[in-house]
């Protein structure tokens, strides 16, 4: 006769896991100003008491949940050209910034920054300066193989290229928002010639 299998209590980085997706779905569907211990030990369904002795303090529960959130940013393409990759780059923040849970995180965080300076800040160091960085070996590859101007001012072009898919992606259900091209802003931004 087999053995039957004895289900065993949840391993503790299941539970840590289970907690920083909790944290982050709360911000997603409801906003940083709806994270508490108590509401956090609720949806991951641990005692308040297991959720104090991994996670002191909402800063540490914070920091966990922005590594946490590292892994679900948009990927950026290390093949094709410089001008494909920003291409790629900027449509996926833009149809990113409402229809997933790392856009509607971001979305909570800029709407917020004032009032959690910190975790702003904290965001910014661990996922969007990495980022940056990224994008700026690109826009200096693009400007190396003679797909941009020699002139670009890089660290203009990096704000103007993403700050606009934001815009666009937090209003895509009004026009003419909704027909305004990723590609033309791309274009213009790099002071290349329009297409038809």
């Amino acid at each position: 006769m087999p053995e039957s299998k004895v289900r065993g209590r949840p391993r503790s980085e299941d539970i840590d896991l289970v907690i920083v997706e909790s944290v982050l779905d709360i911000i997603a569907e409801d906003g940083i100003s709806k994270v508490t211990m108590e509401g956090v030990a609720q949806r991951a369904g641990v005692s308040k008491a297991s959720l104090y002795r991994r996670f002191p303090t909402k800063s540490d529960m914070a920091q966990a949940a922005v590594e946490r959130m590292r892994q679900e940013s948009p990927i950026i393409p290390s093949e094709g050209s410089a001008y494909e990759r920003l291409l790629y780059l900027m449509e996926g923040t833009r149809a990113g910034i409402q229809k997933t849970r790392y856009g509607r995180i971001m979305l909570a965080v800029i709407s917020t920054s004032h009032e959690h300076p910190e975790l702003a800040q904290l965001v910014y160091n661990r996922i969007l300066q990495p980022r940056r960085m990224r994008v700026r070996e690109i826009l200096e590859q693009g400007i190396e193989a003679g797909e941009f101007p020699s002139t670009l001012n890089i660290d203009v072009a990096m704000p103007t290229l993403i700050g606009p898919m934001l815009y666009l992606g937090m209003w895509s259900m009004c026009d003419p928002v909704l027909h305004t091209r990723t590609e033309d802003v791309l274009r213009s931004v790099m002071g290349l010639p329009q297409k038809n």
